[in-house]
């Protein structure tokens, strides 16, 4: 098991996250409304923040590592510009991690070879999945995404998306967006006022995905 959270509890000012237990060992998506959790969520697994309760990665109690301990690569909905041309960025950050020889085939993988000689003019689409990159590159146990595509075109969603859905690992990823969830994610949980409510592999149409955004409405 890749990741495994249980009897998390996180508090940021007034408000409490509490969840019993997640297991994420391929795409799951956490939706939820804004102000329900999910970037308190992900921060107390990435131990960005204080969080009680047991954090597993890669079969290992991660709970009181510090976060670049943890093994887990964590993509934001904002993309960070490259600090230098892409491929140099993207072998710099391999070589921290023994996986240089990989640079070529995560480029290609992930369809942005033609950007690795690139230091400017990357679009935000361009960007994230250069970060997508740079995450694989660190070898993680488990990715957490925190709505990855808020700020990209549908086109960049959807490339994005189908990348990850390409990527054979655990990734949590949380959106407001059923529709997103419904693409990307093997299984979907709802996330309410702090709480994980219920998790479903049932996908069967589109119809589903109005069912869960009334869900998330009512």
């Amino acid at each position: 098991m890749a990741l495994l959270v249980e009897n998390l509890t996180a508090r940021r000012g007034s408000f409490t996250l509490r969840v019993e237990r997640l297991e994420v060992n391929s795409v799951v998506a956490v939706v939820g409304r804004n102000g329900s959790g999910k970037t308190t969520l992900l921060d107390a697994i990435a131990g960005v923040i204080k969080a009680e309760g047991r954090v597993e990665t890669c079969g290992r109690d991660v709970s009181r590592l510090p976060p670049e301990r943890r093994r887990l690569a964590y993509v934001q909905s904002l993309p960070v510009d490259p600090p230098t041309r892409v491929d140099k960025f993207l072998r710099a950050l391999a070589k921290m991690h023994g996986t240089e020889a990989e640079v070529e085939t995560v480029a290609e993988r992930l369809g942005i070879k033609q950007l690795l000689t690139r230091r400017t003019g990357l679009s935000t689409g361009q960007k994230q999945l250069v970060n997508l990159a740079a995450a694989l590159l660190t070898r993680p146990c488990a990715f957490l995404m925190d709505e990855p595509t808020s700020h990209l075109d549908w086109i960049n969603k959807k490339a994005f998306n189908d990348a990850v859905k390409e990527l054979n690992a655990p990734v949590l990823y949380v959106t407001h967006d059923p529709f997103e969830a419904l693409y990307v994610a093997d299984t979907i949980c709802i996330l309410e006022n702090g709480t994980i409510k219920r998790c479903t592999k049932e996908k069967q149409d589109i119809t589903h995905a109005y069912k869960l955004a009334e869900t998330l409405l009512t």
